[in-house]
């Protein structure tokens, strides 16, 4: 079909206005492409049919769940940041998760006026399965490196999760649930 030449004219972009403003090769690169990658509905969607999770068609379940198996234990309104999502929701998704047979709740130690979400024995399967789907991947990326360059590098991530979580006035540990402020960088 032809195109219509009523149509305004619209210039061509220049090179310089379709190249990335960040080289694509460098670290800035790499790290958006992780994050990218690691937060992918592909990856997720692949981890939940690997690891036969029993809730199959509830992402949001699969993330709460997967954020247990790092954070443990935690209060369903700061899972409820963790995952994006409001706290009336977050009370439908564990309680699918409970259903399930996943999760459980009880009283927080720290304070037991407030309630906690903590895996389940089957709960704690589901998220080994996970666990070793990743480390799986991850082992087949050092197996081609030397174990010098392996433990550099997961020196330097840990030291640069470290730093980060520490310029960013530890949004990093309070986002993740983990713990970035202890130890040592």
């Amino acid at each position: 079909m032809p195109r219509n030449k009523q149509v305004a004219f619209v210039a061509p972009f220049n090179k310089a206005a379709t190249d990335p403003l960040v080289e694509r090769a460098g670290f800035a690169a790499s790290v958006e492409s992780l994050v990218v990658w690691a937060n992918s509905i592909q990856l997720r969607h692949r981890l939940m049919q690997v690891t036969d999770f029993p809730l199959p068609d509830d992402l949001l379940a699969f993330l709460v769940l997967n954020q247990l198996v790092y954070r443990g234990a935690s209060r369903p309104t700061d899972m409820a940041e963790a995952v994006q999502t409001s706290t009336s929701n977050m009370t439908k998704v564990v309680k699918r998760l409970e259903e399930a047979g996943l999760v459980s709740r009880g009283p927080d130690p720290r304070d037991d006026r407030a309630i906690i979400i903590a895996l389940s024995d089957a709960g704690r399967i589901a998220g080994h399965k996970i666990v070793g789907e990743l480390d799986g991947l991850f082992r087949s990326i050092f197996e081609r490196w030397s174990t010098e360059d392996r433990m550099e590098f997961e020196r330097l991530a840990i030291k640069f999760t470290h730093d980060l979580d520490s310029v960013s006035e530890h949004q990093l540990s309070q986002i993740s649930g983990v713990n970035w402020v202890e130890g040592s960088s």
